[in-house]
């Protein structure tokens, strides 16, 4: 007995081919993208990177550089080309000026003016920490200065000078450096300003007064 092919089964797998060949070529095959470009970094930072919040921002920036697989670009000293030897974009360089433009758009503007000479994510990355690190001599003498200038805002409440004042405390023994409740008292008592001379005053008689004690008076 002869087997022929049914007309009908040939013109089954003919349409198939067909269909199949159609969908070969209507498959678009996607690539995620290997950079965040739309991730907007400034919704995670609602207050701007300064010297005093620097630690805080610090350990929360390289959070989204290990989600995104970006912690090499701040750890490697690197001037990668715009482009490749065939013209197409450089992934290593798209990455650096990505982790580059998040540093300085969650950057307050007199630290933005600090990072105009930097050309890498490296190279802010190395200036932040050199500056504003606690353990660095000009932060410490940043600190100082801040805590020397304190003075409060006429427009501002006292609790919230109190607060300021103490975070400046706080930063500076961080820091390593020492000071006493005497002298910090004494700094925040002279920046209140003429207007509330009568509490500096009695405030000053006290010598044996502890910080903690001065917050509640």
């Amino acid at each position: 007995m002869t087997n022929s092919s049914s007309p009908v089964n040939s013109s089954s797998d003919s349409q198939l081919s067909h269909i199949s060949h159609n969908n070969s070529q209507n498959i678009t095959t996607t690539t995620p993208s290997s950079i965040p470009t739309s991730f907007n970094i400034s919704h995670l930072f609602t207050t701007f990177m300064d010297c005093n919040n620097f630690l805080c921002w610090k350990s929360q920036f390289e959070d989204v550089l290990e989600l995104h697989d970006l912690e090499d670009v701040i750890k490697t000293e690197t001037h990668p080309q715009k482009k490749l030897p065939d013209a197409s974009l450089n992934l290593a360089y798209s990455k650096d000026k990505l982790v580059l433009s998040w540093i300085k758009a969650t950057a307050s503007p007199s630290i933005k003016t600090l990072l105009i000479p930097c050309s890498t994510a490296y190279e802010a990355w190395t200036l932040l920490e050199k500056r504003l690190s606690p353990l660095s001599i000009t932060h410490i003498r940043t600190l100082w200065d801040q805590i020397w200038a304190l003075k409060k805002d006429p427009e501002k409440s006292v609790a919230g000078y109190l607060i300021h004042a103490n975070s400046l405390f706080d930063s500076l023994t961080a820091a390593g450096t020492s000071m006493s409740d005497g002298e910090l008292i004494d700094y925040i008592l002279n920046g209140l300003g003429h207007e509330y001379k009568e509490f500096t005053t009695s405030l000053h008689l006290q010598p044996s007064l502890t910080f903690d004690d001065f917050m509640i008076c």
